[in-house]
């Protein structure tokens, strides 16, 4: 498993160029292979091999507005280009959230994993509160045993029906 913390990725709008009638990679789109082949060559990772999961957080420069699946290409190609899986096609599972903007540091941060049980049986899986991996019980364990208990610390929520209007907390007549 791979936590990998990247700049974040041009927009697909600006990572081809029509020269003539072939289509390349335009240069910010290099430039952005580049950099994250760099960081990745540095960190020594070996190639993973088999059915991966890829779990991605975007963290944007700013607030405008960004289709989070304009962004991908970029980021799993120069993944692919710098050695962390042999083809993007190995990908079977792929999640993705944006955050909030952090004009000072913005990033994608990616989790690169092999697939740890086949769909739908037990085995390893990443925790949706934490991140981290934990031996889960089947599809629909999803959270760790710690934050599991930790969810079981916090008040709880009273259930809102459809339907009911409420007005400072209290459900109106």
């Amino acid at each position: 498993m791979f936590k990998l913390k990247l700049p974040f990725p041009p927009s697909v709008n600006t990572y081809w160029r029509h020269v003539g009638n072939r289509v390349l990679v335009s240069k910010k789109g290099r430039q952005y292979q580049a950099t994250v082949s760099s960081m990745l060559h540095r960190k020594k990772l070996k190639t993973l091999e088999g059915d991966l999961i890829v779990d991605v957080r975007l963290i944007p420069p700013d607030r405008r507005r960004r289709d989070v699946d304009n962004s991908m290409k970029a980021l799993l190609d120069a993944m692919q280009f710098g050695g962390v899986y042999l083809d993007d096609s190995q990908i079977v599972r792929l999640t993705i959230e944006k955050h909030q903007p952090e004009p000072a540091d913005p990033r994608a941060e990616v989790v690169v994993q092999n697939i740890p049980a086949p769909m739908g049986k037990q085995g390893f899986r990443s925790c949706l509160r934490c991140d981290e991996a934990f031996v889960s019980t089947g599809p629909g364990n999803r959270i760790c045993e710690s934050c599991t208990f930790l969810n079981a610390l916090l008040p709880d929520a009273m259930p809102i029906e459809r339907g009911q209007k409420f007005h400072n907390g209290e459900p109106m007549q």
